[in-house]
């Protein structure tokens, strides 16, 4: 009887400190269970959920290739190139760039040379997209609006129609089939004056009568004729300047001091 009594009264005790023992431990339980799980960190990777060192780079891209639409839009309403453009685009690419060094994002030895190759990428763009998409409507309005440049277009399409009046074609033909006279050059000379005048004037008058659509017809066909037959990257390089080169230094060195900022 009494070693069954210390018996009981022993498993009594162990079972007192085991209730006590575990309401210590749950809280420690608790903890533990709410606490998130450690990130596994692979070698040569970045921790999942965290910024990627690809995202700064691609919005400086992205960013880049909206500067440049922006640019062509620009340059197609006012009629100007807009060469200080280049300064802004090196600016906004650095200050992208150094935003994500000061993140830890982007690697600091690269951030200048890569915030100069987005610059000079950025203005190629736009230069080519001016050229592809803008410089052709621009030719056209530009002489469109100029009366010379009309006139000069009419007389081009006169002389190769042969369409002026009755009496000055028979005149062109009479001076072309002549040649060259050196015993009368004086005279020569006089008449091509005079004659030039008449050819300016009939095709002045035929611009005046002129409908707006024939006028765009006109200008249409002879600036895409000349366009066209002009090489792209010749074209291309007249498209930078001096003023160009200039913000486009500019430009370039801005995007460098400002990417290098988030180096500090």
């Amino acid at each position: 009887m009494g070693g069954r009594k210390r018996a009981g009264n022993t498993g009594t005790d162990t079972s007192d400190d085991g209730l006590h023992l575990a309401q210590h431990l749950l809280p420690c339980i608790i903890r533990d269970v709410s606490r998130s799980p450690p990130k596994v960190q692979v070698y040569g990777a970045h921790p999942s959920g965290g910024p990627s060192a690809a995202n700064p780079v691609m919005t400086a891209v992205l960013l880049g290739v909206g500067l440049a639409v922006a640019w062509t839009l620009l340059v197609a309403f006012t009629h100007n190139p807009v060469s200080l453009g280049a300064w802004g685009v090196g600016g906004l690419i650095g200050i992208v760039l150094g935003r994500a060094g000061r993140r830890g994002e982007t690697a600091s030895a690269s951030q200048g040379t890569l915030a100069i190759v987005l610059t000079v990428g950025t203005v190629l763009l736009a230069k080519a997209m001016i050229l592809v998409f803008a410089l052709r409507p621009i030719v056209r309005d530009e002489l469109v609006r100029s009366p010379e440049a009309r006139t000069a277009l009419f007389l081009i399409d006169m002389s190769m129609h042969r369409s002026f009046s009755s009496d000055l074609q028979a005149e062109l033909d009479k001076v072309n089939a002549a040649g060259p006279d050196t015993g009368r050059e004086a005279q020569r000379l006089v008449r091509g004056f005079e004659l030039r005048e008449r050819l300016f004037a009939e095709a002045r008058a035929r611009d005046s009568a002129a409908t707006p659509a024939e006028r765009e017809r006109i200008v249409r066909s002879y600036a895409d004729s000349l366009l066209g037959s002009q090489p792209f990257l010749p074209m291309l390089g007249r498209l930078f300047g001096l003023w160009d080169l200039l913000w486009l230094g500019l430009g370039a060195s801005s995007a460098w001091k400002l990417a290098q900022i988030g180096t500090g």
